[in-house]
């Protein structure tokens, strides 16, 4: 598989947070958390967590930006010793055009390329999330089983062996 990206990566900074918070989740924290004060601390939490994980070792977070410098999307690893969990967060303005397969297949390479010690990745997909698991599997995963998480859901795991 070869895409030529029309998208910039880079890992995330610093000032990417108050970007990836408006795109990402300003929506969500509207929609189910009305009271001012919870989203004020939902923010704040938010804030510390990616600035905590920026920095860590054990995570790994990348930005796609357009021509324009738009934000696209966000993807991020959490490495856990020799296997990483990844995740990918698409701006609504990019959804439902085709980019996501090609922003993961860049970013995994990327992420390999950086760390040389993963023998797999695992992704973790809500049942009904027809679209993530058609992505995934194109690009080499395998479910592999299924696991209710620390949320309360049921995920299936797919892996992708290096």
């Amino acid at each position: 598989m070869v895409f030529l990206s029309k998208f910039k990566i880079r890992n995330m900074r610093e000032n990417d947070i108050e970007i990836i918070y408006k795109n990402l989740h300003l929506d969500f924290v509207n929609k189910y958390f009305k009271n001012k004060r919870q989203q004020q601390k939902i923010y704040k939490n938010h804030n510390e967590w990616y600035k905590a994980h920026i920095s860590s070792f054990d995570y790994s977070i990348y930005v796609f930006e357009d021509e324009e410098n738009n934000f696209v999307a966000m993807t991020s690893y959490e490495i856990l010793r020799d296997i990483a969990k990844v995740n990918i967060y698409l701006n609504k303005d990019f959804r439902n055009k085709g980019y996501s397969q090609e922003i993961l297949f860049e970013s995994i390479n990327k992420f390999f390329n950086d760390n040389k010690n993963i023998k797999y990745l695992q992704a973790y997909i809500l049942e009904e999330n027809i679209a993530s698991k058609k992505i995934f599997e194109n690009l080499s995963f395998i479910y592999d089983k299924t696991e209710i998480c620390n949320d309360g859901l049921e995920y299936l795991i797919y892996r992708q062996i290096v």
